[in-house]
């Protein structure tokens, strides 16, 4: 009798056992599966036009070189954004927009974005001088001077002489050469070459102040540099200011960069 007992308890001990394991399966499926869901949007999601470019630029790359045609270098799988110091050399030599080119106009968000929002004084100019030219963006020359402007208050001197220049040659904005000698005098006095010959030029043409003679005949003094023509327009520059100014302050404003 006991023993008939303890048979049907092991028969009914091994029948729950099975359900459970068939019930715990079913949950850990379950959730395998509603993890699966939330998951399958996320992985559906295409890669942005960029990531895109990018990988196929990469693929066309490897296919090259398999096929022994060219490097891999001759297909850049991505373009890196400029540092700040780099922009500023692209800038200083004009090249800035001719790399935006040869980029092939792939970095127009990540310039806006520095330019708008993190106000960056170089990607200001940048992206004012993009918009003004129509650069890998629709021409907007009036938003194109209004970034200009923005970097020139930061102290970017290409902002500054570029401004200047314009005012000069009346593009676009009118005409104005007085409203163009601060800018090109706050550019100088950050070592702006161009600047500092624009702004001696304008003085030797009878352009603002005599006081101011001194002072550019000193930035021009102080200049270094290996360019034989450039060296030929500042020692011309030198020789028209001189005769405008007393020898005591010629002496003087040789003297203000002799142990710089």
């Amino acid at each position: 009798m006991l023993t008939t007992q303890i048979t049907t308890l092991t028969t009914i001990y091994r029948h729950v056992k099975a359900v459970l394991c068939v019930v715990i399966a079913s949950a850990s499926m379950s959730g395998i599966n509603v993890m699966a869901a939330e998951l399958s949007p996320l992985l559906a999601t295409p890669v942005g036009e960029k990531e895109q470019r990018i990988t196929d630029s990469g693929k066309l790359a490897v296919a090259a070189e398999e096929a022994g045609k060219t490097k891999y270098s001759d297909f850049p799988s991505a373009v890196e954004l400029y540092s700040d110091d780099e922009l500023n050399q692209l800038i200083g030599k004009n090249t800035h927009l001719k790399r935006v080119r040869a980029d092939q106009c792939q970095l127009v968000a990540d310039i806006k974005v520095r330019a708008e929002l993190v106000k960056l004084p170089s990607y200001q100019f940048l992206w004012g001088d993009m918009l003004a030219w129509g650069v890998c963006v629709d021409k907007n020359a009036e938003l194109g001077i209004y970034f200009m402007r923005a970097a020139a208050r930061q102290g970017q001197p290409r902002a500054l002489e570029q401004l200047g220049r314009y005012y000069v040659q009346g593009k676009f904005v009118q005409q104005d050469i007085e409203r163009a000698l601060p800018l090109f005098e706050q550019s100088a006095k950050l070592g702006f070459l161009p600047a500092k010959i624009q702004w001696a030029e304008l003085l030797v043409r009878g352009y603002g102040s005599p006081y101011d003679y001194q002072t550019a005949y000193s930035y021009l003094y102080s200049t270094v540099t290996d360019d034989v023509n450039t060296h030929q327009k500042l020692a011309l520059l030198l020789a028209r200011l001189e005769h405008l100014m007393p020898e005591h302050v010629v002496i003087a404003a040789k003297n203000a960069v002799k142990y710089q």
